[in-house]
């Protein structure tokens, strides 16, 4: 079973001509929020092996997805609910955005550009989260609306930390990474700030 779905993802990330549809999140699965915390540690060497397409989707939901149908709110909260946190996925196949309203990933870019993040604890799967800061208009001044875009960046990163301990999955949060170089593959624009990034896999 897990070998099918890892060779499904891995079939679906290879096309990188159209968005890939993630299953519907298994809101059941996994442990007591307390045993979560109890067990929460980064993770420092991986398996080779990609996420399976489950725990992919069910990382991507409780990372920043939509929680309640009704009105388009999600796992995480932001700030004057203007939802600025985007969810990028690095794989060895290629760049995706999650659009939290499909539940799928958007292709983004051909290749492999995990070295983004440096070469020390590759992992199968890097998560990069980056805020939109236009999203806030001109309240607040610039350095007020960056502070806002980084406590919502870290609201994400705990969902992403609680989930992967709860599932056994590692992830490991970090902030060192090529910007410049990032923005360059995503296209960002100068208000979108990548701020945190997550590797992610299954532990050694």
């Amino acid at each position: 079973m897990f070998v099918a779905a890892t060779l499904l993802l891995t079939t679906f990330l290879n096309a990188q001509n159209g968005v890939v549809k993630l299953k519907n999140p298994d809101t059941t699965r996994g442990t007591s929020v307390m045993k979560a915390l109890a067990d929460r540690k980064s993770t420092g060497e991986y398996s080779d092996k990609q996420l399976s397409l489950g725990d992919l989707s069910d990382l991507l939901w409780a990372a920043n997805g939509i929680n309640r149908p009704e009105n388009g709110k999600r796992t995480a909260a932001s700030a004057m609910n203007r939802q600025d946190v985007s969810v990028y996925t690095f794989t060895p196949e290629g760049v995706h955005l999650y659009n939290a309203e499909g539940h799928e990933l958007i292709p983004v870019a051909k290749g492999d550009h995990r070295k983004l993040f440096g070469e020390r604890g590759m992992s199968p799967l890097i998560i990069l989260l980056v805020t939109d800061i236009t999203k806030f208009g001109e309240v607040g001044t610039a350095e007020i609306r960056k502070e806002w875009g980084a406590i919502d960046v870290g609201l994400v990163s705990q969902n992403i930390a609680l989930f992967c301990s709860a599932t056994g999955i590692g992830t490991k949060p970090r902030a060192s990474m090529d910007r410049d170089g990032i923005k360059k593959i995503l296209g960002l624009s100068e208000g979108q700030l990548p701020i945190l990034n997550h590797s992610v896999g299954y532990p050694k």
